[in-house]
């Protein structure tokens, strides 16, 4: 129940604008310190570290350390603002400080974990070696694309690449050189498509670009475009790879993402049966 509350509430507050989490943070700070003020000398430190965490979390780390500032802050005015605690001791200080310190740490270590999982999501969803997303972003996306095909109405098409004779580059050239041709493969891809279309690495040579709202000869002509520029691109650094491409048109979207794809795929592989280095398209209704 407690981690259900919590990641609602991380849900809701990432929702909110920086300048939301600022404003509900400094509120909350400056009621601590009117309990600071009443209470006298019962510490609550343990309370000013939930402004603190919530910025360092949610917006950064310099925000975090700047309330630890206004914590600190926060706790010195309440302390001369109380009746009878004009005199305090030099304990009494080194107590704040530690406080502060303490504050410090902890808004530190709430950056540097959120920077951490942010970096795992990041590589959860991005192929390491070409920087394109990767086969579970990749579903992820196109449901969302063949959601709004159907709610509008709007055709797409799939096209399943796959590179033929890269097995002999890592075997022949070793593993850097076929990185490198990986890499330069999604680079020629990605200046030949349009921003609005997803490319995605779904293996160790394949790889998957959905096109919205293109069909028929609109999308044979940018494969075959795509094709031919992936050529150039091997045939300026000498490399024997071609390409077989399977590319699934929809006028009206499947039922899954899924069902899109294995047509895309099954096309891709009547290529592999048939010779390699070409491009068969496919509509279907």
């Amino acid at each position: 129940m407690i981690e259900q509350i919590h990641l609602k509430f991380v849900a809701a507050a990432s929702r909110h604008s920086k300048r939301t989490v600022i404003i509900i943070s400094t509120l909350f700070l400056c009621l601590l310190c009117l309990l600071d003020y009443i209470t006298g000398d019962y510490s609550l430190i343990i309370f000013y570290l939930i402004p603190v965490s919530f910025t360092a979390w949610f917006i950064g780390k310099k925000t975090g350390v700047f309330f630890c500032a206004l914590s600190l802050l926060a706790r010195i005015t309440a302390d001369f603002t109380s009746s009878g605690t004009t005199q305090r001791s030099s304990l009494h200080y080194w107590n704040l400080f530690i406080e502060f310190s303490f504050l410090v740490v902890m808004s530190l270590l709430f950056s540097a974990l959120k920077n951490k999982l942010d970096s795992e999501k990041e590589l959860a969803r991005i192929d390491p070696l070409t920087k394109t997303i990767n086969r579970r972003s990749f579903f992820d996306l196109a449901e969302q694309e063949i959601n709004r095909a159907r709610r509008y109405e709007h055709p797409f098409t799939i096209a399943y690449i796959d590179l033929d004779n890269f097995k002999e580059i890592n075997d022949q050239h070793g593993h850097s050189t076929g990185d490198k041709l990986l890499i330069t493969v999604v680079n020629t891809i990605n200046a030949h498509i349009r921003s609005t279309d997803i490319l995605a690495r779904f293996g160790g040579d394949e790889f998957v670009i959905l096109l919205p709202e293109t069909t028929g000869e609109s999308a044979r002509s940018t494969l075959d475009k795509l094709q031919l520029k992936l050529m150039e691109a091997m045939s300026r650094n000498f490399w024997p790879v071609t390409f077989s491409v399977g590319a699934a048109s929809y006028l009206n979207p499947p039922t899954s993402v899924e069902e899109a794809v294995r047509s895309a795929d099954a096309l891709m592989y009547e290529v592999k049966r048939s010779g390699k280095n070409r491009l068969l398209h496919s509509t279907f209704d």
